[in-house]
């Protein structure tokens, strides 16, 4: 072998050496600034926060999305993604869940209905039932579900039960056929309000009840019209 040639693998050797000595100190450099992005995803914004600034990166928020699935205020998406290495100071950007939003119940009992709407409307809840019930307190709100201090997710909605005017039921007696004064007698002693029509009906004795717009032995309400038919001919 020649002295040409020992030279030059000479040098092709130190070369080779030299190109591995320093590719071997940039990746031991690479690697020792190298961070695995951690898996925020579920994780409350807080304490994504907190873990992603503890490896030495940084945070944003990119925008809220809303998702009817997701709590409020959970990461849904992270970009770079989890467990990639990235350098330190590298920020992760994430996407944070609006909602449903958790709402306070409002308390609610001994107001007017008219009140009780409007403070659902400024939380945003909606009002899914309203039932009526005979009270001694009317148009004002007598119990509620779900309960004041209770959380509830803003589209679930409340049931509030309103109180309204008691009303007196009767029992319709049976008035057919029977003398008209027998009849108006009983039903003002009952407290039955009522209402008389004059029909001729030549046919049937006079001064007795032809008909009555409620059926006998049926239930009716104070506010129902009880129409008495009597015939006065004859």
């Amino acid at each position: 072998m020649n002295l040409g040639k020992i030279i030059l693998y000479s040098i092709a050797f130190v070369a080779v050496f030299i190109l591995s000595v320093f590719v071997s100190i940039n990746v031991f450099i690479k690697e020792e600034g190298t961070i695995a992005v951690p898996d925020v995803r579920g994780r409350d914004a807080v304490e994504a926060r907190r873990m992603i600034e503890q490896k030495g990166l940084g945070f944003t928020i990119a925008r809220y999305e809303k998702r009817k699935d997701v709590q409020y205020n959970r990461v849904i998406m992270q970009r770079p993604e989890a467990l990639l290495p990235v350098r330190k100071g590298r920020t992760v950007t994430v996407v944070v869940s609006e909602g449903p939003l958790a709402v306070s119940i409002p308390m609610l009992l001994d107001h007017s209905l008219a009140y009780a709407e409007k403070v659902l409307k400024e939380r945003s809840l909606q009002l899914k039932a309203t039932l009526n019930v005979p009270d001694g307190v009317v148009d004002r709100v007598v119990a509620q579900l779900p309960r004041s201090g209770e959380n509830i997710v803003d589209e679930e909605g409340m049931t509030l039960v309103v109180g309204e005017k008691r009303k007196r039921y009767f029992l319709m007696p049976v008035v057919q056929g029977k003398k008209y004064q027998t009849v108006i007698n009983e039903l003002d002693r009952l407290g039955i309000p009522f209402r008389i029509t004059n029909v001729a009906r030549p046919d049937l004795p006079a001064h007795v009840i032809v008909d009555a717009s409620v059926p006998p032995r049926t239930f009716f309400n104070e506010d129902d019209t009880l129409e008495i038919k009597v015939n006065l001919g004859g």
